[in-house]
């Protein structure tokens, strides 16, 4: 009964989001930096469009894609924060790599693994498997070799570095391995005095209203969250400063007061030297927040400050109450 209810929530939520969003975002205004001669930066971010064998998720990806590569200011890059596909299937994959060939809509894709990235097949142990086909069909995608599901890269002197769970289950285990290969990584970039951007499927344990935003069908002990090891990844970051943590997952809207006060949930919160940004899922109805198929938000870095501002690719309109600065430290 509870799972009818939400479903009933969810569909008027979103029959009166398409109602009003006219209302209540910007239909007109060009799809470029707030200060185009001074930003150094920017990048698209989505996440959770599980593109399985439908012609309705493919064209909701199409949509996204096509509104990037029309962006009036072209995007240095598009950051998917992972559940790319539904099943980690051999055809799901090769249809997601086939809507991506048909667009250009950044100067360049990262892409992170998610949970459901890592099931593939009905065996016990799936991630030797699932792990592969990331690699081999993010490298076609991204057009750039990757051997891991963990891995960094540069974009205009910026730093994005991708994490990924190492084993099939909800929530994420991180490796020995991967945490040192983090901090290592981070204690290079830190070097270059400019914010960095990490990206991880699952939030932090506790942010974003967790575990209370999580299902409620979930049994313990998930949360939502990494799980385990979020105490050690978090233990890194608090050691640099900057970071910017892009996560998915928890399938809700777009975020702020009344989701904060009513759930806890926000979208954007900064904790010290860490802004965590939960994004709302491409292709299923949240149900809290602003409800829509279709969002994301979109990065603008500049010397001083980040600015983040919520954006439908799929009706090609800013959602102008939903917009964050972040000044740099």
């Amino acid at each position: 009964m509870v799972a009818v209810f939400k479903a009933i929530s969810a569909f008027f939520m979103a029959i009166t989001t398409l109602l009003a969003f006219p209302f209540a975002g910007n239909i007109s205004a060009e799809f470029a930096p707030k200060d185009a001669e001074n930003v150094k930066l920017t990048f698209a971010t989505m996440s959770d469009s599980h593109i399985k064998d439908s012609a309705t998720r493919s064209f909701m990806l199409e949509l996204g894609l096509a509104d990037m590569q029309d962006a009036d200011y072209p995007l240095d890059a598009l950051v998917h924060a992972g559940d790319i596909t539904d099943h980690a299937y051999e055809e799901q994959w090769q249809k997601t790599a086939d809507v991506f060939a048909k667009y250009t809509p950044a100067k360049n894709i990262i892409l992170a693994p998610g949970n459901h990235d890592m099931w593939g097949s009905e065996e016990d142990d799936r991630f030797p498997e699932s792990s592969e086909r990331f690699t081999r069909f993010g490298s076609k995608i991204m057009g750039r070799e990757i051997d891991k599901v963990y891995y960094s890269t540069k974009v205009n002197g910026y730093t994005f570095v991708v994490m990924s769970s190492e084993d099939d289950g909800t929530d994420a285990y991180v490796s020995d391995e991967q945490l040192a290969w983090l901090d290592a990584t981070l204690a290079e970039a830190s070097a270059d005095n400019l914010p960095i951007f990490l990206v991880f499927h699952q939030p932090l344990n506790g942010s974003h209203g967790l575990p209370r935003t999580w299902g409620d069908d979930e049994p313990e002990p998930m949360d939502g969250g990494i799980g385990p090891e979020s105490d050690k990844v978090e233990a890194i970051l608090r050691k640099y400063k900057n970071i910017f943590y892009i996560s998915g997952h928890i399938h809700n809207g777009i975020g702020e007061k009344f989701t904060s006060e009513a759930w806890g949930y926000k979208s954007v919160e900064t904790n010290g030297n860490i802004t965590s940004v939960n994004l709302p899922s491409y292709m299923y109805l949240g149900y809290r927040g602003q409800v829509m198929s279709g969002l994301g938000f979109v990065f603008e870095v500049y010397d001083d400050e980040v600015i983040i501002r919520a954006r439908s690719y799929s009706s090609n309109v800013w959602y102008t109450s939903y917009e964050y600065t972040v000044e740099l430290a």
